[in-house]
């Protein structure tokens, strides 16, 4: 009877101990699965907050009366750091208003004989007597973008359109003769010290096309010759 009696207290114990630990798995259990319906639930941004972005691309400029490029030597280059500020964050689409900091630089490689120089009325283009391998003027520049844009979940791509301000922080003309010798002036040349344009991108995970156009003219409004700048490439 005594082992009986004991049998059923440590079966009954047992049990016991049994039964609480199984509570304690179903409550955390169902702790974990809140929880993990509560994250799952939790719509994602496309847009991350802030990002670091490398512009390569090319140079050209709207004129008539500026000289023709080397295009596929007219390079840019730019490196930008954006905040990204999550306006909307929705089933399908997010929106998201970006600014931040940048440097560029605007290289124009001349086709012609030829390279920038002061003159009386401002700053010009004059034939160079020597045969010239490479002839071109870089304005490298600090800039603030500012950007609105959208991501669309579905598909990946995201569309960034804004406009940007900026001021030049230099400019110079590097020439070099076919001989080897080469010549570096740094001059304002009569260029605006500041400007403004505008800019748009079309992107997907991590990589975009983009387009700018400056609506201030490269040179002061008294200079014989001027242009608009255009600039055009890629966004890794």
């Amino acid at each position: 009877m005594k082992m009986l009696v004991k049998t059923i207290a440590v079966l009954t114990m047992a049990f016991t101990v049994n039964l609480g630990a199984f509570a304690q798995d179903k409550e955390d259990d169902s702790r974990e699965y809140k929880q993990s319906s509560q994250y799952s639930t939790k719509k994602h941004n496309m847009f991350s907050h802030e990002d670091f972005g490398l512009y390569l691309g090319l140079n050209t400029y709207e004129s008539k009366n500026l000289p023709e490029l080397k295009n596929e030597r007219s390079r840019y280059v730019a490196l930008n750091w954006k905040k990204n500020h999550r306006l909307i964050t929705g089933n399908h689409v997010d929106i998201a208003f970006g600014t931040g900091l940048e440097f560029a630089w605007n290289n124009y490689m001349m086709k012609e004989n030829i390279r920038l120089e002061n003159t009386a009325n401002g700053a010009g283009f004059v034939d160079v007597k020597e045969n010239l391998d490479k002839s071109k003027f870089v304005v490298s520049s600090f800039n603030v973008p500012l950007m609105l844009q959208f991501g669309f979940k579905e598909s990946k791509w995201s569309l960034g359109v804004g406009a940007y301000g900026g001021i030049r922080i230099g400019s110079y003309v590097k020439t070099k003769e076919e001989t080897g010798a080469k010549e570096h002036f740094k001059s304002a040349y009569n260029l605006n010290k500041f400007h403004y344009g505008f800019a748009a991108e079309l992107g997907r995970k991590g990589f975009a096309i983009f387009a700018r156009y400056e609506a201030t003219p490269l040179f002061k409004d008294n200079n014989p010759i001027n242009g608009n700048a255009i600039s055009f490439g890629i966004r890794l």
